[in-house]
């Protein structure tokens, strides 16, 4: 699932998978109505882990249970690349990615949360792209983390660029309603 954030950390767009994992509706999912699916015990965690890259305008990780629509929790990873445009690299937002996990009961999961940088998680089955914007931005997410190892650090701004225009794009779609070309 994509997501796209205001400077202030409301979302603006979140896609339409949210809804048949959750059973929120988008409307209700926007700004920060979306924390209300988060397990309680987790919710915390991503309140600072967001806090904390919005002031540092920097990309973060999170791993949380989110309650899903039969009202059991679910465990996700998340996180986001920060969005600049101009004047001055002015920060603009955040465009990432929730991916439900695998669940493996021999496993001691723990929420956590960090900043520094983004590795989004492969596409879940539940959750593949329902357009081509969100597969791009599925795509342009994944190109950002391979910049910097890569020493191609020059390309960053690009990716970072067009990272801002699909989560402009997605938004806008989103204003627009169904009007948006499915993906499938």
């Amino acid at each position: 699932m994509i997501f796209v954030t205001n400077a202030q950390g409301r979302a603006t767009f979140i896609s339409p998978e949210w809804t048949d994992l959750t059973s929120q509706s988008l409307e209700d999912a926007v700004g920060f109505g979306w924390a209300r699916v988060v397990h309680p015990e987790d919710r915390d965690i991503a309140r600072t882990t967001v806090e904390s890259a919005i002031q540092a305008q920097s990309a973060f990780n999170l791993r949380y249970r989110m309650l899903a629509h039969d009202g059991r929790a679910m465990w996700v990873a998340a996180g986001a690349v920060p969005s600049f445009g101009p004047p001055n690299r002015t920060f603009l937002g955040f465009l990432g990615s929730i991916t439900p996990m695998a669940e493996d009961p021999a496993a001691e999961m723990r929420a956590y949360g960090s900043l520094g940088s983004f590795v989004p998680p492969p596409v879940h089955p539940a959750t593949p792209p329902s357009s081509m914007l969100e597969a791009m931005a599925d795509h342009l997410l994944m190109a950002h983390t391979l910049v910097e190892p890569a020493s191609v650090g020059r390309l960053r701004p690009l990716i970072e660029r067009l990272l801002h225009e699909v989560g402009v794009e997605l938004a806008r779609a989103e204003l627009e309603g169904p009007a948006q070309a499915a993906f499938h």
